[in-house]
């Protein structure tokens, strides 16, 4: 599944928003099958005293919510770092750095 994100501009340092779609030749923003969830990434730096020991120095913590009912999480996973990987511009950031965490809303 090819992804593209329209970014949301947030006044914070390090804090990225996304409403993630399939991109499919064109994007069609009104047809709710192409949605597939909106993404709030908070990047963290590592004390430098910390860096050789962690062996990274930023992490990334994606929050997804408002999933497309019909997408299959666990292929989402990796989906979904590959996108932030491709999207988010910051020096040393790994895969293996980025965390998702899904956000159910209860009623």
């Amino acid at each position: 599944m090819n992804l593209v994100g329209i970014d949301s501009i947030t006044p914070y340092e390090g804090v990225y928003e996304f409403s993630v779609y399939k991109y499919d030749d064109k994007i069609d923003l009104g047809n709710k099958e192409l949605f597939v969830c909106d993404l709030k990434i908070v990047l963290t730096k590592v004390k430098k005293q910390y860096i050789e020991k962690l062996n990274k120095s930023v992490n990334a913590l994606c929050l997804v919510k408002n999933v497309n009912l019909n997408i299959d999480k666990k292929n989402l996973k990796e989906e979904l770092k590959e996108f932030i990987f491709q999207e988010v511009y910051e020096e040393n950031l790994q895969k293996d750095n980025i965390d998702i965490m899904f956000i159910e809303e209860t009623a």
